[in-house]
């Protein structure tokens, strides 16, 4: 997909040294890729693998631009992380390094509102929501969901009963939210699912689908996935009805270049949207999609850092929405509150032929506590599994289930429910 030869001791800089950047720094030495990570912090943990490292904050467009210019940077690279991504487009413009996306877009993709504001303009489906006047003239439907306009990661969400739990939550909201906004929508009881694309010289690739599973922990938590599978049963639904339209969408508010991944419940066989991200998924499910289609998001991202080009090839010829045939999970079992004391099976499960990567979320002597609740500092690690068929995916999965455990300073298990792979073979081999 790459021509090594245009990319071998280039000098990309990493905007940010959190632990995904690891990954991409890795990513980068493959193909002989001298990696620079640049933040504010001394300890950030992918600084201890970068070929050099800066004490220059990211949120400092003008100092960046310097020190490109001072290192001789061929190229920038941001990950997953929703605050960077304006920043990296205007370090992009002051440098005349190329960005995958635009300042405009990504202020787009980083605001819930506005961006379903785009989507009633191109009428795909989202969720409906209320404002504050409906909250006046008590006009709300219970249960609803609030949360940030702004903030990702679970971080600020409040599944609100009645009116007095919804004036806790826009609290609780209002505290994550840089912007100081919020969101109100009904909360939506159908199937969750999430929509992959990925952009390339303006033509949008519908890449993947799949449907989320999530743990339901209790009163006023957010759900939390425990699995992914791969593709969704809903894949041809969402061909048939909301494909075109979100194509249309993307090609209206001219993407170019880059991944995008979109969250979304189904009724009907109607995905309505809730929420985009307009980068690499902090959930990595990328690495499925590399496993199955030999397409990578990371590497195509630092590909098109230093080139201006995603892949030497047409990736729409390679891509497979229903992925080969391919049956597929990431799995993201939880773990309770607590002192990580250790984890065992880690080794074991990596082993395995069918285990494209597992990557640990938490780490021993970390600790989950009442902050933490329903936010993905609970999901204990991620696990990528292709396989040949559903019956083989459930094997898997159980075996994994029943290996990777996490342990408090009691010697109890900290995990939490696991996935039912019965339930889910049901619904597959249907």
């Amino acid at each position: 997909m790459f021509d090594c030869n245009k990319l071998k001791d280039k000098k990309l800089l990493i905007l940010g040294g959190i632990t995904a950047s690891i990954e991409a720094i890795e990513f980068a030495h493959k193909y002989g890729v001298k990696a620079y990570v640049t933040d504010y912090l001394e300890d950030s943990p992918a600084k201890k693998y970068a070929d050099k490292s800066f004490m220059v904050s990211t949120t400092d467009v003008d100092a960046v631009a310097e020190l490109c210019k001072n290192e001789g940077i061929d190229g920038i690279f941001t990950g997953n992380v929703d605050l960077l991504l304006p920043y990296y487009a205007k370090i992009g413009e002051k440098t005349g390094l190329p960005t995958y996306g635009s300042y405009d877009q990504f202020c787009l993709m980083t605001d819930k509102k506005m961006f379903k504001d785009v989507c009633r303009k191109y009428n795909v489906p989202v969720i409906p929501e209320y404002t504050e006047a409906d909250i006046e003239n008590g006009s709300i439907k219970f249960p609803v969901i609030v949360k940030p306009v702004d903030s990702s990661g679970s971080k600020g969400i409040t599944i609100c009963e009645n009116y007095e739990e919804l004036t806790k939550g826009i609290e609780k909201a209002l505290s994550y939210s840089p912007s100081k906004n919020y969101i109100i929508e009904k909360y939506m009881t159908g199937d969750e699912a999430v929509l992959y694309y990925y952009f390339q010289d303006g033509n949008p690739v519908f890449i993947a689908m799949c449907d989320r599973y999530v743990l339901k922990q209790g009163e006023g938590l957010a759900q939390l996935p425990t699995s992914y599978i791969f593709p969704s049963k809903y894949t041809g639904d969402h061909i048939k009805n909301t494909d075109k339209l979100l194509k249309d969408m993307f090609r209206g508010i001219e993407m170019q270049n880059g991944p995008i991944f979109i969250q979304c419940f189904v009724e009907d066989g109607i995905p309505y949207i809730y929420e985009p991200g307009y980068r690499l998924c902090g959930a990595r499910e990328q690495y499925i999609i590399a496993a199955v289609n030999g397409i990578s998001s990371p590497e195509m991202l630092i590909n098109f850092a230093l080139t201006g080009k995603m892949a030497e090839v047409d990736i729409e010829t390679l891509s497979d929405p229903y992925l080969h045939g391919k049956y597929c999970c990431k799995l993201s079992p939880l773990i309770g509150k607590g002192k990580i004391s250790s984890i065992a099976g880690v080794e074991e499960v990596r082993k395995l032929s069918s285990v494209a990567k597992l990557v640990l979320n938490n780490n021993v002597n970390d600790v989950i506590d009442d902050k933490n609740m329903g936010t993905l500092k609970q999901v204990a690690y991620r696990a990528f599994i292709v396989e040949d068929s559903i019956e083989e995916l459930k094997n898997t999965i159980d075996y994994i289930q029943n290996t990777v455990v996490f342990t408090d300073e009691n010697g109890k298990s900290m995990m939490l429910e696991k996935y039912d792979t019965d339930e889910m073979v049901e619904i597959y081999m249907k």
